[in-house]
């Protein structure tokens, strides 16, 4: 992690990464932090100006430092802006009753909206994610935010995580939710980066629910055709762990 003299944190490196690597991302946070004190030093000369304020809260939430963010969110309460940064922040430190105070001013904002469904997903609160989706898929249509492949990416995932250990019919309907999604992304947003992940959740929602046929048929497309070598080894490795898992099945049934 990177921080700044006043402790705010300026940016993060997660994993290892070899000098040639790791150089540029300390060239970024020195010119990030420069950036910020040009911000600051901007802002004194003319602390008055809406856009400089809130660039500058922004980047107060950014870097972890609410404390110095929320007395210029009390000088323009309305920006619209500015209340989704307050919310998302919120959000990802769970304070939900706060984010919930924020979404209530603005309802109809599809990239709050957005957050809040992804935040009640990863916690698996399917029934609280709903309505935060529903509004996110129904006012932007045509993806003009970018946001759906993700967001169905994730609704897929927690259905998923809802079949093991269900009754039957629960199972099923959490299964057949599941697909719908991955494959929302798989037949709607071809050109997603996240377009193979959705085969490789749709392969393994198959496997989950025992539908080996399928989901050997998945894995091995994407085997096939994946453009990255990591995905193709995940796929690979899937695809052999099911087709044990198919034999095993085939055996159970033939005893």
């Amino acid at each position: 992690m990177f921080i700044g003299p006043d402790g705010g944190v300026i940016t993060k490196k997660v994993g290892y990464a070899p000098p040639a690597q790791f150089t540029p991302v300390m060239e970024e946070a020195l010119e990030k932090e420069a950036e910020f004190q040009a911000k600051l030093a901007k802002l004194k000369e003319m602390p008055d100006d809406i856009t400089l304020n809130r660039d500058i809260a922004i980047l107060y939430l950014q870097r972890q430092q609410i404390e110095k963010a929320l007395p210029i969110g009390e000088k323009i309460p309305d920006d619209v802006e500015l209340n989704r940064e307050f919310g998302i922040y919120y959000l990802g430190k769970k304070e939900f009753e706060k984010a919930l105070l924020i979404s209530e001013k603005m309802p109809d904002d599809i990239k709050l909206n957005n957050e809040f469904a992804i935040a009640y997903l990863r916690q698996g609160q399917l029934e609280k994610a709903r309505p935060f989706g529903k509004k996110v898929f129904e006012k932007d249509p045509k993806n003009e935010s970018g946001l759906l492949p993700n967001l169905h990416i994730q609704h897929g995932i927690a259905y998923g995580n809802q079949i093991r250990n269900k009754a039957e019919d629960v199972a099923a309907e959490n299964t057949k939710m599941a697909v719908m999604h991955f494959q929302k992304v798989i037949n709607t947003y071809p050109k997603s980066d996240i377009f193979e992940l959705a085969q490789l959740y749709l392969g393994i929602t198959y496997s989950i629910s025992k539908q080996y046929d399928k989901s050997i048929e998945v894995f091995e497309k994407l085997v096939n055709h994946a453009t990255e070598e990591r995905m193709k080894q995940s796929a690979e490795a899937n695809l052999q762990r099911v087709k044990q898992l198919a034999a095993e099945a085939a055996g159970g049934t033939d005893n």
